[in-house]
This record gives C-alpha cells, sequence and structure tokens, in this order.
C-alpha cells in the first residue's frame, strides 16, 4: 500500500485534483535559493556522446564490520565479469570479481553485477572503484564500522524530525526556527464526521457536535500539510516509545520527544464520556472553493493562526477551517471505536506506564487504566472496514488484528512492570494470544504485506514473546508458532526481493518502498533477538542498503544520510525555514517514501508560495513501472512522514543495538 493522498488544488479559475501537495513555486515565480545536484552515485547517461556510464550503488552510510556487504554495479550491458576494488586514501584493501549478473534495471542499464565484499571487516572509509568491459566508476565514499558509529547518529536525526513537527506552544526554536502554531486548536469544535466523494471532495458543510475541547500539541502528519491523524501518529509514537524503552539512556532526546507524542494521544481519548477524537483539520476542501482546506496553502504552521477569516479579509471565510480546525471523533460517546485505534492507542498508553513504572507508579497507574479502558471499547466483530482518516484513502488501511495483538501486548507487560497478580498477566497473555492466531490465521500469500503503518503484526508477534518470556510457566501460545509467523513474512518478501536487481522486498511501484524496507530490516532484527535463525540476515542488511543509497537512483531516502539525499523534499517547513542545498540548516532524519510508480507523477501541480527546488537527475534511472525525482512538486517521492521516520528511527535503533 501507498500513502493515497490526494487534495483538490485551485490554480487560477481551474480546479485539478492532483496528489497530495504536488507544490511547486507559484506561477512566473522564479526558484529562490541553489538546487544543488546530489553528488557522487546519480550520475546521467551522456546525452551527446551516446555511451551510457557505468554506476556503482552502495550503502551510502555504510556497512557494520560483521555484517554482508554487497554494492551494485550498473552497467549497459552484460560482461564476462566485473573488477573491482575498495580503497581507502588510495590504498586498495580488497579486491574481488563479480559474474553474479542480478538481472536488467532499464533500458540503459541492462545488467546490474552483485559485488560482494563481506570479507572487509576493517573499519575505515572506503570507495569500490570497478573496471568492466573498459568502463570504470568510483562510488560514493562509505564506512565500515561500528553498528554503533553507523546508526546512533541516524536514530538522533529520526527523533529531531519529529521535534521539527511539532504543533502547538511546546516547540523548539532551535530546531528549522520552529515557532508556536495552531494555538486555536486549545478551544476546538467538534464535528459530525465528514463525508468525501470519490475525488477526496468534502460533499456538504460541516455540522457541530461539541467542543470546545483541546487538542493542541502532537505532530503533523506529513511535510505536505499541517493536519493531525490519530491514525498515523498512534503507530509513530508507538515505535518510538518501543525504542525508548528497550535503549534506556542510549538517546537523550528520544524518551522526551515520544512522551510529547504520548501526551497528545492522552489528549484525545477522554475516558469519562468514552470518546475519541482521531483528526484535526481537514486537507482538502470542497470542489466549489467555497471551504478551503490545508493542502491549498503553503506556508509555515504559524500563519494558520495569522490568518483574517473574516469577510473581507484575506484569505476570507473560505479558510475559516484551516484557522479554526475542526475535530472528528471515531463514533458517538459511549460506541465502540475501530479496533486498530483501540488496540494502538492502548498500546501507547501501556508503553508509556512501562516506561514510568519504576520512577512514577501512579502516572503509570494511570496510563494502564486508559489502555485497559479504550482497548475495552473496540469493535471486534461485524467489521466491514475500518476508520483511519477523513478521507479514507489518504491512509486507506483495512488490517485491525494484528493491533489489537499488539495492544493486549502492552498491557501485559505493563502489569509485569507494576507487579500485577499472576492470575492478571495470565488473563492479559491469554487475550493476546487470542489475537496472534486470528492474525496468524489470516496467512501471508505471495504479495502479501509486511510491516509496516497498515499491518504491525511483527511488533505484535515480537512483543508478545517478550511478555511470555518475562511471565515464565507454560507460554500462552507457542513461541515457535510466532517466530515461524515472522519468518514467513521475511519469506513474502524473499519471494518478492528475487524480481528485483537490488533485492528490495517489495514490487517497486506498488507500495510505500522505504517504510517496507525498512519494516523488513525491523522484523529480521526482532526475529533473530527472540531466537529466529540468521537466515534472512542478509536480506534484511539489503533492506537497509536499498534504503540508504543501494538503489537503481543511487539516492539515500533519508535526509542527512549519506552522500545524496533529498534536498527539494515537499516539506512546507523544510522548504520555507531550511535550505535547498543539501546543507544545512535541513530536516535532518526525515525519512521519504523514495520510488514511487510512474503514474503518480504525472499532472503534479503548483501551490503559491513554495520555493522551487530540484535536485539531481534521477529520470535515467526511472523503469517502465518506477519512478524517483528529488523536486518539491513530487510528493510520491520526496514527501517525509511521520510513520516513514518512525520505522526508520526504530531499524537504527535496533541496528545501532547490533
Amino acid at each position: 500500500m501507498r500513502h493515497g493522498h490526494r487534495f483538490t488544488l485551485v490554480a487560477g479559475t481551474a480546479i485539478a485534483t492532483v496528489g497530495l501537495l504536488c507544490g511547486a513555486a507559484a506561477a512566473g515565480a522564479a526558484p529562490s535559493g541553489g538546487a544543488a545536484a546530489p553528488s557522487g552515485g546519480a550520475a546521467a547517461p551522456s546525452g551527446s556522446g551516446g555511451t551510457t556510464p557505468a554506476e556503482v550503488r552502495v550503502n551510502q552510510v555504510g556497512y557494520p564490520t560483521g555484517s554482508p556487504k554487497v554494492a551494485f554495479a550498473m552497467l549497459p550491458g552484460q560482461v564476462g565479469q566485473v573488477g573491482f576494488t575498495v580503497s581507502a586514501g588510495g590504498r586498495v584493501v580488497f579486491r574481488g570479481r563479480s559474474s553474479a549478473d542480478a538481472g536488467p534495471w532499464n533500458a540503459a542499464y541492462r545488467a546490474v553485477y552483485r559485488l560482494d565484499f563481506t570479507g572487509l571487516r576493517r573499519t575505515g572509509t572506503y570507495r569500490i572503484t570497478i573496471r568492466a568491459g573498459g568502463a570504470t566508476a568510483v562510488s560514493p565514499a562509505f564506512a565500515v564500522a561500528s553498528p554503533a558509529a553507523l546508526y546512533h547518529r541516524l536514530v538522533l536525526n529520526g527523533v529531531r524530525y519529529f521535534t521539527s513537527e511539532r504543533d502547538g506552544a511546546a516547540v523548539r526554536h532551535s530546531v528549522l526556527q520552529r515557532e508556536p502554531a495552531n494555538l486555536t486548536d486549545r478551544h476546538a469544535l467538534v464535528y459530525q464526521d465528514p463525508r468525501y466523494d470519490s475525488n477526496d471532495n468534502l460533499l456538504g458543510t460541516f455540522h457541530r457536535i461539541g467542543g470546545p475541547v483541546d487538542v493542541s500539541g502532537g505532530w503533523f502528519d506529513a511535510g505536505g500539510g499541517y493536519e493531525k491523524f490519530a491514525y498515523t501518529a498512534s503507530y509513530a509514537d508507538g515505535l518510538l516509545l518501543l525504542a525508548a524503552r528497550d535503549f534506556p539512556g542510549t538517546y537523550p532526546t528520544l524518551a522526551a520527544e515520544a512522551g510529547f507524542g504520548l501526551r497528545w494521544l492522552a489528549k484525545l481519548w477522554r475516558p469519562a464520556s468514552k470518546v475519541l477524537y482521531i483528526q484535526v483539520g481537514i486537507g482538502n476542501g470542497n470542489a466549489s472553493n467555497t471551504i478551503q482546506g490545508d493542502y491549498n496553502f503553503w506556508f509555515l504552521p504559524q500563519a494558520e493562526d495569522r490568518m483574517d477569516v473574516k469577510p473581507g479579509g484575506n484569505p476570507g471565510p473560505s479558510a475559516y477551517f484551516v484557522k479554526y480546525r475542526p475535530v472528528f471523533p471515531a463514533a458517538a460517546p459511549g460506541a465502540q471505536v475501530s479496533p486498530e485505534f483501540a488496540g494502538r492507542f492502548a498500546a501507547d498508553f501501556a508503553l508509556g506506564a512501562q516506561l514510568s513504572a519504576a520512577t512514577a507508579r501512579q502516572h503509570a497507574e494511570h496510563l494502564l487504566s486508559l489502555a485497559r479502558g479504550i482497548y475495552a471499547m473496540a469493535q471486534t466483530s461485524h467489521v466491514s472496514s475500518i476508520i483511519t482518516t477523513f478521507p479514507h484513502d489518504y491512509y486507506p488501511g483495512t488490517e485491525w488484528k494484528s493491533t489489537m495483538l499488539w495492544g493486549a501486548d502492552e498491557i501485559a507487560l505493563a502489569d509485569e512492570a507494576l507487579g500485577a497478580p499472576a492470575r492478571q498477566v495470565r488473563a492479559d497473555l491469554a487475550v493476546a494470544a487470542h489475537w496472534a492466531r486470528a492474525y496468524i490465521a489470516q496467512g501471508h500469500p505471495a504479495g502479501g504485506d509486511t510491516l509496516n503503518l497498515y499491518d504491525n503484526g511483527a511488533i505484535g508477534e515480537a512483543e508478545l514473546l517478550q511478555a511470555m518470556r518475562q511471565a515464565g510457566g507454560t507460554p500462552a501460545v507457542a513461541p515457535q508458532t510466532l517466530l515461524a509467523d515472522m519468518a514467513a513474512q521475511l519469506r513474502v518478501a524473499e519471494g518478492l526481493a528475487a524480481g528485483d536487481p537490488f533485492g528490495l522486498g517489495i514490487v517497486l511501484g506498488q507500495g510505500d518502498a522505504t517504510p517496507h524496507a525498512f519494516g523488513l530490516a525491523v522484523t529480521d532484527a526482532l526475529y533473530q533477538h527472540y531466537g529466529g535463525s540468521a537466515a534472512y540476515q542478509a536480506f534484511a542488511q539489503q533492506q537497509l542498503d536499498f534504503a540508504l543509497g543501494a538503489n537503481g537512483w543511487g539516492s539515500s531516502f533519508v535526509v542527512g544520510a549519506g552522500d545524496t539525499y533529498p534536498h527539494c523534499m515537499q516539506s512546507e517547513i523544510a522548504n520555507l525555514a531550511g535550505s535547498l542545498t543539501g546543507r544545512a540548516p535541513i530536516q535532518v532524519g526525515a525519512t521519504s517514501d523514495g520510488p514511487s510508480g510512474i503514474g503518480n507523477f504525472v499532472g503534479l501541480g503548483t501551490v503559491p508560495g513554495m520555493r522551487a527546488c530540484r535536485a539531481g537527475d534521477f529520470k535515467p534511472f526511472d523503469t517502465k513501472t518506477t519512478g524517483y525525482e528529488d523536486n518539491v512538486v513530487s510528493w510520491p517521492s520526496v514527501e517525509p512522514a511521520a510513520d516513514y521516520t518512525a520505522i526508520s528511527t526504530l531499524a537504527f535503533a535496533l541496528g545501532a543495538a547490533g
């Protein structure tokens, strides 16, 4: 699956439906700032000589000393062998040859050779030089180092991304000069859930049903807008809370940022009235533009509070719901809520309880009470569809049993942390085991999903293994059953990787490539940690390699990681408060989708106020089905998102731990 954002954009008098925040500069505006071309690994075939230069693709962050190490040579055609050297400071430290052609990439690059240099374990900074068929090429620099040396900084960068995306009063001005924003959310009004047509145009108007309520704070959902979605925030914060729990004290900013996210989620669940709020703000307005949405504007977030929405003001009454953002509930007070919300919120609150158990017991007990309360509100029978966001196809999720598993796990772990009676822990584990069996029964067909925003099964299974390990006694479900299912997910991805020269475990162009790659790395790390074999270690390393530069385009998809990474993200904050050159100040840690279906790049529009930015020339590396470009108009490639960055941050934390 992919992010299914759509919005209606007004350009002059024409209305066009285009991909989420496909902004560029206003019509006729000159580019602002300089968009430096990425250095290394992104050279395009020559247009004059008609020759296609060889390329070397590597993980630009680097390779752990004890891990498999594979780079790739992209060539215009097959050769007998590719000779290569790995050098540091002009001195060759490794020599190798490869005849392992992984298959064609596109019409220009009809052969991709795997270059295995796993035998190199000496730490240092290196480059690979290839010689094949009379052609030579040199890779970007990369490191061979300990896992902590490679990934520790990237975890902190991921946390900093979330800090840069804070809403409300508690922003950090030192991070991209953020200022307090959307303070109107302190007194927001609650409205009946909106309806949208098939083009994501709002139907009718809003009908107030409650409020005011304080829903200030939280994180923005993604780079191209300032709405706040409980669906993505509950997933993202759960992953940050997991990392904070499992690596205490290792990352000084992590626990505080995860706690910031949890405090906003706690504002959304009102146990007294048994109502859950799941969305603040709208991306899309109506087709006539008499009600505008967030995607009609491109500015820094504090500008929303400064809008004059009175008659005759600028921008006037049509932007009323951009300044005074509506709040939508998951269900009527006291009614059951969609199960993925109940499960993930329960997991978040119970993780918070685990983090607080040793130092703030009363607060931990309160959080555990919140977890139990919302978990009990889950609708788990006759679930024909789930609620995610408004409109639904921003995030077209369907799977929910994994979130019920995750929530039950964390409640059991919180009970253990607080010293609950054994009978209570056994009862919680029995609930988790029920949902584990239900999740496993769904199966993992060829081409099926793996760990990401839409499927949390690997996290749920790993946390159940941890809870049973801590509880002791007879396990509620056989650990081998859970490990076998995690292995099944990895095998599904391995099967898909067989069709990709760079070994990505998802079909390019058909889903969120980067978060799935990181999700597979997380799955294998958890699988091995809880007793699984090392059978998928090389495959998992290849997923990290892909996301960090060892792919057809030679770009890392994490800002600040490697030599070539997005300079021109579709992020209002990065675009307006950061540089356009790839040099500081930038929105470090931001993780984007990377390559996307070629059809998603058609008809990209403009939003007044955006600084034009384009970096590099990646088009020569596109395939018939998949493209990538570093251009502020290109939401399919370079829009960062909370769920993308949370899974990369957890992957780096697990990677740093070895």
